[in-house]
């Protein structure tokens, strides 16, 4: 592979039209935040909550930007106020990027009861989701931000904790 997980993914991130970031703190994503803090080209700013990013996601998706953040799969949980009443109620485009922790081999109990619902919640929340396993899945977010602009919509992409583990 000629370039890190995290270069590929806030590339395609951005070949697809994201322009705004926003973070919540973790580990797994520290690859793709330390990149974000050095580019100039976008705009990016950390967040202690994901309730706080998504209402800066609704602001910048308002402002004609295309948004993304980052965060792990068991902020949703937290999220889903926010989620439902703002992002898809006003139907702006946001992509959300998720450490998906709780898959088999997760290393943390407490990751996994969380992470088991995220796919089966992302379903009920009607939020399109694809689940990158290795580098080559990589090549589906580009088509997958086309569809959250397009469709003024959420979508989701869900990151192995194994494919991230190399990078820390």
């Amino acid at each position: 592979m000629s370039s890190s997980v995290s270069t590929q993914l806030l590339t395609n991130l951005k070949a697809g039209g994201c322009d705004f970031f926003v973070s919540v703190p973790c580990k797994l994503l520290a690859g793709q935040i330390q990149l974000l803090e050095k580019d100039s080209d976008i705009c990016y700013l950390p967040v202690t909550r994901e309730e706080e990013g998504f209402g800066l996601c609704a602001g910048a998706s308002l402002a004609g930007r295309l948004p993304c953040i980052l965060m792990q799969d068991s902020g949703l949980g937290n999220s889903i106020n926010a989620i439902k009443s703002l992002i898809q109620f006003f139907q702006l485009p946001v992509v959300m990027l998720m450490s998906y922790r709780g898959s088999p081999g997760e290393p943390v109990p407490a990751q996994v009861p969380m992470g088991v619902l995220v796919p089966e919640l992302l379903k009920l929340l009607q939020i399109p989701a694809i689940h990158c396993h290795q580098p080559a899945d990589l090549a589906e977010i580009r088509p997958l931000v086309d569809h959250a602009r397009v469709a003024e919509s959420a979508v989701a992409i869900l990151i192995d904790f194994q494919l991230m583990e190399g990078e820390i």
